[in-house]
């Protein structure tokens, strides 16, 4: 709990068996829209990041912050109004710049390496984190969704940020061609990555379609790393072929799920996936 906007906020902290003295990497988790932290953190559900198994073996921390109504206020809103408190936004980036700054001022958290990752509206806080916290932020991974148009225009990072974007293309939720909103337009996933690919001066791409674990599994994942990126700020796009509005996972769907948020993918374990990509970035 911390105050921050003259109210009390969550956050749960992860912490690995000790495994040495000195601070250790730190993952930022961000929960979708409606998601509980413990749900974020569960094996199930279409968009679980269960990363605490991989941080005990790995020993890094897993920062979970909790939303006001459950709803991150990453910007100018392209639906309707964000979260608010008395008259003012929410200030999420400010929340979360308290909260990593509290970790390292604590000596648990490595300032150099710093990540955060996010789920659906979590992944469009992640977006505006690397956008506006690059001075602490090393790399991040949103998982199923683009950005905003007004996100791409209001992103001016101090220093480009390493992104790995996963997403699939038959999403019923965050679409990955885009969508008309209310309020602005959330953009494609390729117009998203090739924002990103542009800011970082990324030359060409190189797309391989990764092994098939089971038959049964309709999707198919192609991953594409861009190349000739400038600063060691690589970019890459897991592109779920056929895949939903769920984190690609070893763990199977349930009916109801697939029903709702469409298929999930079963070639990657999302978490292994996320610290393979950071754990040698560091800012």
């Amino acid at each position: 709990m911390l105050m921050h906007q003259g109210i009390e906020r969550s956050a749960w902290l992860h912490q690995p068996p000790a495994t040495g003295d000195g601070p250790r990497p730190l993952i930022v988790a961000l929960h979708g829209q409606g998601q509980s932290v413990e749900n974020l953190r569960g094996a199930s559900g279409c968009c679980s990041l269960p990363l605490d198994g991989v941080a005990d073996r790995e020993g890094f921390l897993v920062l979970y912050p909790q939303a006001i109504d459950l709803r991150w206020s990453y910007g100018r809103p392209t639906v309707a109004a964000m979260p608010s408190v008395g008259d003012a936004p929410v200030d999420d980036v400010g929340f979360i710049r308290q909260l990593i700054d509290d970790l390292i001022a604590r000596k648990l958290a490595d300032p150099a390496r710093v990540y955060v990752t996010g789920v659906s509206r979590g992944g469009l806080m992640a977006y505006t984190l690397a956008c506006a916290l690059a001075d602490r932020i090393a790399a991040a991974v949103p998982i199923i969704t683009g950005m905003t148009d007004l996100q791409r225009e209001d992103c001016k990072p101090a220093r480009p940020i390493p992104i790995l974007v996963i997403a699939g293309t038959n999403d019923p939720v965050q679409s990955y061609d885009g969508a008309q909103l209310a309020l602005g337009r959330l953009l494609s996933v390729p117009e998203t990555v090739e924002f990103w690919r542009t800011l970082h001066g990324c030359t060409r791409p190189d797309p391989r379609l990764l092994p098939h674990r089971e038959e049964s599994d309709p999707t198919r994942l192609v991953r594409v790393d861009w190349l000739g990126c400038k600063n060691d700020a690589p970019v890459s796009l897991y592109r779920v072929r056929g895949g939903g509005h769920q984190v690609p996972s070893f763990n199977a769907s349930t009916d109801e799920a697939t029903r709702q948020f469409g298929r999930r993918n079963r070639d990657i374990e999302t978490v292994e996936e996320i610290w393979t990509f950071v754990k040698t970035l560091s800012r």
